[in-house]
């Protein structure tokens, strides 16, 4: 991975840090799994916690995708740019209270 994926992937993860944010949802980075020396430095998912205790996983990849899994693992469809993100939380907050 060179310098330029690495900051695609760092511009990503700080979007989706300020949609969990703007909903006020507790979140975790994480670091990757394989820390080599060259590349594979910048993290790449976050765990949100919803209102209801459900942790979602979601994924952000050089290229400039995203996309989330449930708590059990399935996959949300719905999700697959950082506005869809968005839309999806704050549908979801709202349903739940």
């Amino acid at each position: 991975m060179n310098k330029a994926q690495r900051r695609i992937i760092a511009e990503m993860i700080a979007s989706t840090v300020r949609v969990l944010e703007l909903l006020g949802l507790d979140y975790e980075v994480t670091a990757p799994k394989n820390q080599r020396k060259k590349g594979n430095k910048s993290p790449r998912v976050v765990y949100a916690t919803m209102k209801d205790g459900e942790i979602i996983r979601i994924y952000n990849d050089w290229s400039g995708h995203i996309w989330a899994n449930q708590g059990n693992g399935k996959p949300i469809k719905e999700v697959r740019t950082t506005e869809d993100l968005h839309e999806y939380l704050h549908e979801r907050s709202k349903s739940s209270k």
